[in-house]
């Protein structure tokens, strides 16, 4: 904070007071601040000095010794003080070389001051100057922090707070934000087609990080090249509570950018995140009540479905089309994700991003879609005009569900969701079919390596087994046909289970199932005859043959069910 308060050395020295002095050495040093100015006549003056000093002596206290001067030049280096005066002539002559060497090497400023000077004569106008840019300091900061604060409370977004910290520090910018992956770009328009090409593919691993003054927080460097000119761009993480909301970018192609102006940008920060979470917030708020009126549009119970009408022109639903249920379900591929205090923000980071991916995806789409998010899934009403051909819809429902996947692989998350896809209904008393079918599709295909898209209607037999009201009978079938071959393989070791399926894909040939599974032909045999003995089954029996392939449809769903 320092460095934005104060008085270089250099304009110490343009004092009218001050005209006559001499830079003896540490000429490299004239932009040191000064922030205070002190009077040393003790030897021990260190541990009464502070960053930003500037000493004025006579000496007097190390005539004696005049070599002291070597240490403590070195020791007012490390403590930061910005530069020493000396009165010569009267207590001491001249300055030693070596101790010029030294202030030289470090760029520690040493001014001989004219000795007919006092002491007041230079520390009054050296204070109202200090005193001066520092008030001029605070009023700059305050003045942008104010347009700021003011953008926020007429309810500006990021346009206008983009515009505010452009207008304020004249230099080109972007901001970024990862919520929805839109951005802002300030600058001239011969280079806009540059930034935007440079904001597209951003290299982060060839920037350096930089700590800014006095903070923890950081900042990165890096150059582009802009219409054949080598700029320095700085990048400022939009960061708050854990949560990174994306990126401030400004290029240094007007000029560079003062401590003032870069202390205003990093308040700026915190500003823009606000936004960004107002927004977030807004965004969920409205979701929360979409789902509502998703509850009541897919509940089978007329009185709902009547309320929900009610709210529809809220939601943009237009009941003259017809629909298609999407769900998105959220899974790990290994294990269920449910919603506890322990993977709440992880559900929250991957249902933020799916409906980023939607909402962009939606800008571009001529059919009706409405959305949101509820708990581990994505819910989504595909609308279109009910003289459509079925057959186009589905293709255009499988494309938008293609486009979701493609978004969803570049953000690192397509092996956590899984896509069903319902029937396509014209009346709204029979929205709560597609939702369900939708449901049972994208569940069906949770634990699955498979991240395809799925129709309910290309379930196949799942559609049956799948059903709720079935439920206790299929796991009952399912125990009394292969769950005692299955509690063998758990006990024994054995790969009965998998033989099964084998046979069933080879059409029973022994050869190929040996094959397939790199196993000699006689433990097949042996296999085959172990499975008949434990199940009962009968391979020449259609019923028997049927009962055993049902059954291993329902141990895959009931091993993927977790």
């Amino acid at each position: 904070m320092d460095k934005l308060f104060g008085i270089s050395v250099k304009e110490l020295l343009n004092l009218e007071i001050l005209k006559n002095a001499k830079i003896i050495a540490g000429e490299g040093g004239l932009n040191r601040r000064i922030t205070k100015v002190n009077v040393m006549e003790v030897p021990d003056i260190l541990e009464w000095v502070s960053s930003g000093e500037f000493l004025f002596t006579t000496a007097y206290s190390i005539k004696d010794n005049i070599k002291k001067l070597n240490e403590l030049i070195s020791d007012f280096d490390t403590k930061g003080l910005a530069g020493i005066g000396i009165k010569t002539k009267r207590y001491i002559k001249e300055i030693p070389a070596e101790i010029i060497t030294i202030a030289n090497n470090l760029k520690f400023p040493i001014i001989e001051i004219p000795n007919d000077i006092s002491y007041s004569e230079i520390i009054m106008p050296a204070l109202t100057e200090i005193i001066n840019n520092q008030t001029n300091t605070l009023l700059k900061i305050d003045n942008i922090h104010n347009r700021l604060i003011n953008v926020m409370l007429e309810g500006g977004g990021l346009m206008e707070i983009g515009e505010a910290i452009y207008k304020s520090i004249n230099n080109s910018l972007v901001i970024k934000e990862n919520i929805f992956k839109t951005h802002v770009t300030f600058c001239e328009d011969d280079i806009r087609s540059d930034i935007e090409d440079i904001i597209s593919k951003v290299n982060y691993e060839s920037e350096d990080i930089n700590i800014f003054e006095g903070e923890k927080s950081s900042y990165f460097r890096a150059k582009d090249t802009i219409k054949g000119k080598t700029l320095d761009r700085i990048r400022i993480p939009i960061y708050t509570k854990g949560t990174n909301y994306g990126d401030l970018f400004i290029w240094k192609d007007k000029k560079e950018l003062s401590s003032v102006e870069l202390t205003v940008i990093k308040a700026s920060i915190s500003i823009i995140a606000l936004d960004l979470i107002k927004k977030l917030s807004i965004f969920e708020m409205e979701s929360k009540h979409k789902i509502e009126f998703f509850d009541d549009l897919f509940s089978s119970d007329n009185s709902r479905q009547k309320r929900a009408m009610e709210r529809a022109q809220f939601f943009d639903f237009d009941k003259n089309l017809s629909y298609v249920a999407i769900v998105i379900v959220v899974n790990n591929k290994e294990k269920e994700i449910k919603l506890t205090p322990n993977n709440t923000d992880f559900l929250h980071q991957l249902n933020g991003k799916l409906l980023s991916i939607v909402k962009r995806l939606t800008i571009y789409r001529k059919e009706k879609i409405i959305y949101g998010n509820k708990s581990d899934r994505l819910i989504i009403l595909f609308g279109s005009e009910a003289t459509s051909n079925s057959k186009n819809v589905r293709k255009e429902i499988f494309d938008f569900c293609n486009q979701i996947l493609s978004l969803a692989e570049l953000e690192y998350i397509k092996e956590n969701i899984s896509i069903g896809i319902g029937r396509q209904y014209d009346h709204v008393n029979e929205l709560y079919k597609t939702y369900r079918e939708a449901s049972r599709a994208a569940e069906k295909i949770g634990a699955s390596s498979d991240c395809t898209p799925v129709h309910y209607d290309d379930l196949g037999i799942y559609r049956i087994l799948s059903h709720e009201g079935l439920k206790p009978e299929i796991v009952q079938f399912y125990k009394e046909m292969l769950e005692p071959l299955v509690i063998y393989d758990r006990d024994k070791g054995s790969e009965f289970v998998k033989t099964l399926e084998a046979y069933f894909k080879c059409r029973g040939n022994l050869k190929r199932i040996s094959e397939t599974m790199y196993t000699h032909y006689n433990t097949i045999i042996y296999r085959i005859q172990r499975i008949k003995d434990i199940t009962g089954i009968d391979f020449d029996n259609y019923n028997d043959v049927l009962n055993i392939q049902i059954a291993l449809k329902i141990f895959k769903m009931i091993k993927d069910d977790g």
